[in-house]
């Protein structure tokens, strides 16, 4: 390669782009909860990765244009069909000026999400979560396959978050046996109920703009934002103590399963120049130092999502705050 042609490759992305692995066995809804994240992608620049755009089939509204591979999405989100080189794709796309902000990785119906995963090793990229979409009207039969069995409850296993989609189509009085059940397959798998695949976007994509937005105000927020199907709960804190990374790691490591997502920027005790990005998606979490605070407030924010009636965020916030007062 010569001079003038690494002059005119884009620079790298400055942030890690996240990556999210979409799985889960035919037929569970993956088409509609993708649809659903595009249409509601609140400004976010998305990748999105397919197998195959005649099985993913993406709602003809979101398409402003079509080239070869490549669709462009009137939200000014981007579709690559691949079938096999999903490595090249993913430089492709990161090569993209402006690049994506996040990834997802559609994998196909009998594919291991965990090993898709893997591609979030390729820089710039950073691993957000492995998100299993299941139909709650088959999933006990699927596992019970003596054919594909075996590969399901792999896919369930290997979840982040499990997403128990068509929710709706079962009875209420069997609702309760479900998630038992389910949670006798997967103890430490952490459960969105929904139908139609109207997940929460904030609950499957990370935050939007590689920076958390700027606090309004140096206190703890004990106000809780509710989605509108009611189902879950949000809290927000705001703090300018440091934190000791040690004690912010088992705090959060001793978080209930209730905790669905959480993200934001810690200020630490032990690296005072820097900010440190904090996310949770399902029983995945990582604390990972970013840029320099720069003209920013150097304050930790966090805020968390989960189930309405059975998540006290403002307690599981309030204890980071009594330890951040701890020297």
């Amino acid at each position: 390669m010569t001079t003038g042609d690494a002059a005119a490759l884009p620079a790298p992305p400055a942030q890690p782009i996240l990556l999210t692995v979409l799985g889960g066995y035919l037929g569970a809804g993956k088409t509609t909860l993708l649809n659903h994240l595009l249409r509601h992608a609140d400004g976010r620049r998305l990748g999105v990765i397919v197998n195959d755009f005649g099985s993913i089939n993406i709602d003809a509204a979101l398409i402003e244009s079509r080239a070869g591979e490549t669709l462009t999405l009137a939200n000014g989100c981007v579709c690559c069909s691949v079938s096999g080189g999903f490595a090249e794709a993913l430089r492709e796309l990161s090569r993209r000026s402006p690049p994506p902000e996040q990834v997802i990785i559609e994998a196909s119906g009998v594919a291991d999400p965990v090993k898709v995963g893997y591609f979030a090793s390729l820089p710039p990229y950073r691993l957000d979560g492995v998100v299993v979409v299941v139909d709650a009207e088959t999933i006990r039969a699927r596992t019970a396959d003596k054919y594909v069995g075996g590969a399901v409850l792999r896919q369930l296993q290997g979840a982040d978050l499990i997403v128990l989609n068509k929710i709706d189509l079962i009875a209420d009085t069997e609702r309760p046996g479900l998630r038992a059940w389910l949670r006798s397959r997967v103890p430490a798998g952490r459960i969105v109920e929904t139908g139609h695949g109207r997940a929460p976007a904030a609950m499957l994509l990370g935050p939007h703009g590689a920076a958390t937005p700027r606090p309004r105000d140096g206190g703890h927020s004990g106000a809780h934002e509710h989605d509108h199907a009611a189902q879950y709960a949000s809290a927000s804190v705001t703090f300018e103590t440091p934190l000791h990374e040690a004690q912010f790691r088992d705090i959060v490591g001793g978080w209930p399963p209730t905790v669905l997502r959480a993200k934001g920027v810690i200020r630490l005790v032990e690296d005072p120049t820097r900010r440190h990005v904090f996310q949770l998606v399902g029983r995945r979490w990582s604390l990972e130092a970013d840029r320099a605070w720069g003209p920013d407030l150097p304050v930790t924010q966090i805020v968390t999502i989960g189930l309405a009636g059975q998540f006290d965020g403002d307690a599981l916030l309030a204890a980071l705050t009594r330890g951040a007062s701890i020297p």
